[in-house]
């Protein structure tokens, strides 16, 4: 591990963090190679509410999650201040093991679109029915997908 490195093993980043099936991480800083020992966890498949808010997961860290088959219960996923661009988001459009997530969210991201739009024609998010880009971007799903600008 780097000496970036703040969590020495998984129980450390679990600690008072898991209430029920909602593991509450905002704000913790979590680097890639932190998340790596998230997402090699068997206790990942008992998580159905993931807030991941303010972390520096990036596109590399979200490619991890991506791949891991540990995550497929998940059905809330909080992406919020990620430094994840469109790139990244075209990677989670492609996602095998997310096809529960029902509500993402993306806002203070840097993201241009074109991840937007990957979304939006995703074949393996089937459940992904609402996601916050920004302040005032919700998309839903109704009969495609709509864009309602919040005031």
């Amino acid at each position: 591990m780097s000496q970036e490195t703040r969590f020495e093993n998984v129980d450390m980043i679990f600690e008072g963090r898991l209430r029920g099936n909602q593991l509450m991480l905002s704000g913790k800083g979590l680097n890639p190679e932190e998340a790596k020992l998230l997402w090699e966890s068997p206790r990942m498949k008992e998580v159905s509410w993931l807030d991941l808010d303010d972390n520096n997961l990036g596109d590399e860290g979200l490619q991890d999650l991506v791949d891991c088959s540990l995550l497929e219960n998940i059905q809330y996923l909080n992406l919020n201040k990620n430094g994840i661009s469109d790139q990244g988001l075209k990677v989670l459009s492609k996602a095998k093991f997310l096809g529960k997530l029902k509500r993402l969210h993306l806002k203070d991201n840097p993201i241009d679109g074109g991840g937007v739009i990957a979304l939006f024609n995703s074949e393996t998010l089937d459940s992904l029915s609402t996601f916050q880009i920004n302040d005032g971007w919700t998309c839903k799903k109704r009969e495609g997908w709509r864009y309602k600008p919040q005031g």
